[in-house]
């Protein structure tokens, strides 16, 4: 009877489990993108390897793996924090605090959201999102990410700056080129399902002379959700993939002074496309990455258009890696460039199945009754 009694029951929770994750799945693997608003306006993009939430109020998006529930084990975040215009006095073509002429931090604009679909008959081949800039806030957003000077900087110099910020995820690998007048420069990949393509407009710039340059500054960072079995806030680290040197970063350092203290990024020499990792302390393996084109493309008055370098300098800051990019001189036209965020399939993290513990304490359970049943038949 006891073994009866464990089989019957053995096999009940078997068929449960198995009938809860099918219904917890969502489009399973290969499955179109989809995308949802909550009422506070906040943007949600989902497939079966990535999830992406985006602030409905600044560009800033977290990410992470659609199997790891709200991001428990590896949680990412990228924030677009500042604009700033700079003379590069040393000549290396990237940005450093001791260099900057004007800044407004982005959180002093207003930001629409829109979002949208592509489609291919009934299935869904895209879904993008939109941050648009527009007019001033009438206080600064008191939990902003930290731009690299405090205050609210010469926000009223850059309030008629247009800047739009793209955020595309495919259904499958997306191919893309960049080209000019003057031709082809480099081509590109966006894994479908896994990576969000981000286009980055800037136009109507308020350059002060023909010298200086834009700088956009971004923070990377991880967030890891905490509790009480599981304390540790800090579980990646960032490792840059350059040309003669990867540099690993922990999320605690801080290497910013007043003077500025930011590294130039040493650009691959073949590939067209830079990137950044995060890496999982324990098991070293990459599970998330920030990348960028190293080549923008300005439109000039006329439409003519050229390709331009790309240049980036970054410098840890205690709370995450403030990357910058910097683009030259287009007065009077605008800018285009690609980065992307994203994140590698193989490395989602082994995550154990809340059932699975269900089913060995059940299993447990059974046997522990069995055994019971059997002691009492003997006495």
């Amino acid at each position: 009877m006891g073994t009866l009694l464990l089989f019957v029951l053995v096999g009940t929770m078997a068929v449960g489990a198995s009938a809860q994750n099918t219904t917890s799945q969502m489009g399973g693997p290969g499955g179109p993108p989809n995308h949802m608003r909550d009422p506070d306006g906040t943007v949600w993009i989902n497939t079966d390897i990535i999830t992406i939430m985006a602030n409905r109020e600044i560009p800033q998006f977290h990410f992470w793996y659609t199997a790891d529930e709200n991001g428990t084990n590896a949680k990412f975040m990228t924030s677009f924090v500042m604009i700033a215009e700079f003379e590069d006095l040393n000549e290396d073509g990237a940005f450093q605090r001791s260099e900057q002429l004007f800044f407004a931090p982005l959180a002093a604009f207003e930001w629409t959201l829109t979002t949208g679909i592509i489609q291919d008959g009934d299935v869904t081949t895209e879904v993008w999102l939109k941050y648009t800039k527009s007019g001033l806030r009438t206080t600064m957003m008191p939990d902003a990410e930290p731009a690299a000077f405090n205050g609210t900087g010469d926000y009223m110099r850059f309030e008629d700056t247009t800047i739009q910020i793209w955020g595309h995820i495919y259904l499958e690998d997306y191919t893309g080129e960049v080209t000019d007048d003057h031709g082809h420069h480099c081509n590109y990949t966006v894994a479908g399902g896994s990576e969000l393509k981000i286009d980055i407009e800037i136009g109507n710039f308020p350059f002060s002379s023909e010298d200086s340059m834009v700088a956009l500054q971004t923070l990377q960072r991880e967030r890891v959700i905490t509790g009480d079995q599981n304390p540790q806030m800090h579980r990646h680290r960032i490792e840059t993939r350059e040309r003669f040197h990867n540099t690993t970063i922990d999320s605690m350092m801080n290497w910013t002074t007043t003077s500025g203290n930011e590294t130039r990024f040493e650009s691959m020499n073949t590939t067209g496309i830079e990137r950044m990792d995060f890496i999982d302390y324990d098991t070293g393996i990459a599970q998330g990455f920030f990348s960028w084109l190293d080549t923008a493309v300005i439109t000039w008055p006329g439409g003519i258009t050229e390709a331009v370098p790309v240049n980036v300098s970054y410098v840890p800051t205690g709370v995450g890696l403030a990357v910058y990019l910097t683009y030259p001189y287009f007065d009077n036209g605008s800018i285009l460039h690609d980065p992307s965020i994203g994140l590698y399939p193989d490395g989602v993290p082994s995550i154990a199945s809340p059932i699975d513990i269900v089913l060995v304490a059940g299993i447990g359970a059974v046997a522990l009754l069995a055994i019971l049943i059997v002691i009492v038949r003997k006495r």
